[in-house]
């Protein structure tokens, strides 16, 4: 009988530090929608991402186009044809790129016609997805697959 009432006069006092717990959950919960933006973006760096198709259409073989995140927000990568780096924007589920500046090397005349889909498709892109396959999905806001990619090299 003694230990029950002991009981009820911890819960009693713990009270006051669940709703102090509570209340600072709350308070914080921006901040852990930024973290929670930065940590699916760590999610996606440190790994190459080979492209596989572009708006539904496969790539050139051997052409290696690809997509890294780095860890401070940006993109860099290869069209097949030329190098790029750009901005990336990354909250939840969506995705948008900034502005990509590129090499400017001439290539073969298909090459170049891929490097111009991709950067239109990278253009459209609003979300992503890993699937549970391991593919990286990019997508236009309607959902239509832009890019698709597989992860290749984790550092």
């Amino acid at each position: 009988m003694n230990s029950l009432k002991l009981n009820k006069i911890r819960v009693a006092e713990l009270m006051p530090v669940l709703f102090l717990s509570s209340v600072v959950a709350c308070a914080t919960d921006t901040g852990n929608q930024e973290t929670n933006s930065m940590d699916k973006l760590r999610s996606l760096a440190g790994t190459a991402w080979w492209v596989e198709d572009i708006d539904g259409h496969g790539v050139i073989d051997m052409s290696h186009t690809s997509i890294e995140f780095t860890d401070d927000g940006r993109v860099v990568g290869d069209t097949g044809c030329n190098r790029y780096i750009g901005g990336v924007d990354i909250d939840g589920p969506n995705m948008t790129f900034g502005p990509l500046a590129g090499t400017r090397k001439a290539c073969a005349e298909s090459l170049m016609d891929q490097e111009t889909k991709f950067y239109q498709a990278m253009g459209e892109v609003s979300s992503w997805e890993v699937a549970a396959t391991g593919l990286l999905h990019l997508r236009d806001s309607s959902g239509k697959n832009m890019i698709r990619a597989s992860a290749t090299i984790e550092r």
